[in-house]
């Protein structure tokens, strides 16, 4: 996935283009990430099918509402996983989606230097 990962024409427009605002609901989405995301390893490890469907779930929703395109796909997928009872599938999406979660980071601090 080498594209941005995020949209940013998309979602600033649906902000009315204001950057302070896009950077606060950027901190809130990135906390509640760190929060699920342990919660999900764990519910991945139990084999905790209804968690993975509901915590996929959310995080998409997060993603699609910050146009978070990379990260809403991957969630998707463990959605699919959670609800297929896929715990193959669910466990290849955890490292992809720490790692485009972090590639979010590395977006930010990068845009926070210019």
């Amino acid at each position: 996935m080498n594209s941005s990962p995020i949209d940013l024409p998309s979602v600033l427009e649906r902000v009315d283009n204001d950057q302070d605002f896009l950077e606060s609901l950027l901190d809130l989405y990135q906390e509640d990430f760190v929060e699920k995301y342990d919660r999900l390893k764990t519910a991945v490890f139990a084999k905790d099918f209804a968690a993975i469907q509901e915590i996929g779930h959310s995080l998409k929703g997060a993603s699609a509402n910050l146009s978070l395109l990379p990260l809403q796909e991957l969630c998707l997928r463990l959605e699919r996983a959670g609800r297929e009872q896929d715990s193959r599938s669910a466990e290849e999406a955890l490292p992809l989606i720490e790692e485009e979660f972090n590639r979010l980071k590395e977006y930010r601090a990068a845009r926070r230097k210019e």
